[in-house]
This record gives C-alpha cells, structure tokens and sequence, in this order.
C-alpha cells in the first residue's frame, strides 16, 4: 500500500490497493497455515511449539525485510478504518470482531466442521478411526485461524497507522491468559466462543481500571494478568482431578463374626 498509493489516485483506486494488499495478506498467512498443519499432522510437532517456532520464522524474516523499522506512509483511507465509527457510537474493529464472532460461534457450534474439531481435541485417535480426516481437519482448522489472525493485524496496523515486525508481541501472553480464564483446555476439545468474549471483556475492563487511576503505572496491568493467570491455573490443576482436598478412604468394615 505505501509503495503503491500516490496522491494522484482516486479513492476507487486506493481502494482496489487496500483490498489487494489485505487479499496478498491473507494468502501468505492461509500458507503460514499449512506449513503449520503439516508441521502437526505429519511430523507430530506439539501444535504450542509449532506455532511459536513459526512465529520466530516470520518474525525474522518481517525484521530483514524491513531493517527493523517501521513500514509508514499508508493510506489515510485504510487508516481511518482502526478510527472510523458506525452510527457515530460502533467503533468498525468492534464490529468486525462481532462479525468473526458470530462465524466462529457457527462453524463450532451449528456446523459438522465443529463437531469433528472438538472430537479431535478430545481424542485424536477414536476420531481417525471414525473415519473423519483428521491431517485435513487440523491444517483447515490452522488456516481459518491464521487468516482470522491475519484479519486482527490489519486491525491493529489501521489503527496504529504504521506496520513493525514486533507488533502484537506483547499479546501472546495475554492470549494464553484469556483461553485459560475461558475454559479452554491446551489439549483441545473444551472451550466455547461466548466463554472467550466474556474472557476478553474481562481483560479489557482490567486494563481500563488501571487507566483510570493516573498515578498507577500501566504495566501494573501485566502483574494482574501475571496473578490472574497463575490463580486460574492453581484452581483449575486443583479442581480438575480430585479437588483441593482429597476424599478420605473410607474405612473397612469388619466382617461380623461368625456363631458356631
């Protein structure tokens, strides 16, 4: 977009550049996607560490591309996207994540899609022999992601007005915190979409009451992400088998002696 736009063009043109430049993104992240599927599917890489070793690729290769600075000068028409509202009250990202909402909440829930991909996370090997495709269904279930990702980027790189390959860093962590606080379980198979708004609105109503207090630092945000996390993990590791407090055996009755 910043190589391609000049001042000359038209608003139909730029946007025709906006729309291909978001299609190009795509694209590389749905192949992103595969590569990561693969990864898990064929060479049985635990999905985290695929993921997270996939990451540093591209990060890195984003850093060479750009000398580690920070890509500028993007259209004001693609910029006013992150800033625009509907109606004068509906910010355009928000209403773009209630759209991928409503679409993930129905390929789960209303879709046989859905029913397969919790099947596979609860047990991966009684879904193979239920004859569902299950390489298929996790390099599938790794594009959607990816390219949703891609979508979040977009956001976040209209809204910034400038793309950097750290971008988004700082929100791994804050993403593991918001699925563990959801329910939803590593291995897969648990996990519902409304659980992870109402995660998501709960993060953000944090982050906000820090803000609201200048003389807070705003990292103190991170410590009560940090505490929530470990609390969430304590009570779930507890709750999830014998609870916190372990049932007592009970004691053997004594047979009844015998009258001879």
């Amino acid at each position: 977009m910043a190589a391609q736009v000049t001042d000359s063009m038209s608003n139909g043109q730029i946007g025709w550049v906006i729309v291909e430049a978001m299609l190009l993104v795509m694209l590389i992240g749905a192949i992103g996607g595969v590569i990561n599927g693969l990864l898990v599917s064929q060479l049985g890489i635990p999905p985290v560490m695929a993921t997270i070793a996939m990451q540093l690729v591209w990060q890195g290769l984003s850093t060479a591309l750009t000398q580690g600075y920070a890509v500028t000068g993007l259209p004001a028409l693609y910029t006013d996207i992150g800033h625009k509202y509907l109606m004068g009250f509906l910010p355009v990202p928000l209403l773009i994540f209630i759209i991928i909402f409503a679409i993930s909440a129905f390929l789960l829930k209303c879709t046989s899609y859905g029913e397969k991909l919790y099947m596979l996370g609860t047990n991966a090997k009684a879904a193979k022999f239920s004859a569902i495709n299950t390489d298929r269904m996790i390099i599938t279930t790794f594009v959607i992601c990816d390219i949703i990702s891609c979508i979040g980027c977009m956001i976040m790189v209209s809204t910034m007005s400038s793309a950097k390959a750290d971008y988004g860093s700082s929100y791994v962590m804050r993403c593991i915190l918001i699925l563990v606080l959801a329910g939803v379980l590593p291995d897969g198979g648990m996990g519902k979409v409304f659980d992870v708004v109402l995660s998501i609105i709960t993060i953000q109503i944090i982050a906000s009451g820090v803000n609201m207090f200048p003389q807070l630092n705003s990292y103190y945000a991170a410590l009560i992400w940090g505490g929530l996390l470990l609390i969430v993990l304590i009570f779930s590791t507890k709750m999830s088998g014998e609870g916190f407090f372990k049932p007592r055996k009970a004691k053997k009755l004594e047979e009844p002696k015998k009258v001879a």
